[in-house]
């Protein structure tokens, strides 16, 4: 080896790492996969919590928009190649559809059966 490049073999041969250490690149860290898959799951939660929620002050209407609308920007992305969670953003706009239509119809059956029903005989 020569004295000023203390890490190049003259012969261009590979050196091997020293016994004990570990002979993969980036061993033990995590590789960066470059698919950015956080809008669809945040809409396949959001989507399968607003069912539920509907119960509790109709509080699964605005978390069934929001699962719509994450799940739509989601399947856009799986779309473009950037996120290859296509399926969960699709369960997340399904579910979020559902809950928004179920919503909505908690609402008017309500309005319906407290104007149709007579309080007083």
């Amino acid at each position: 080896m020569q004295p000023g490049n203390p890490g190049q073999d003259p012969y261009g041969q590979q050196q091997q790492p020293p016994y004990g250490a570990p002979a993969y690149p980036n061993a033990g860290y995590p590789q960066q996969q470059g698919q950015n898959n956080t809008l669809g799951l945040v809409s396949m939660i959001l989507g399968i919590a607003a069912i539920p929620l509907l119960c509790c002050f109709y509080l699964g209407i605005p978390l069934g928009i929001a699962a719509v609308v994450t799940g739509y920007l989601g399947r856009q992305k799986a779309a473009q190649g950037q996120a290859s969670n296509a399926g969960q953003a699709k369960a997340g706009l399904i579910c979020g559809a559902v809950a928004v239509g179920l919503g909505i119809l908690l609402i008017i059956l309500s309005v319906v059966a407290q104007v149709s029903l007579p309080t007083q005989p």
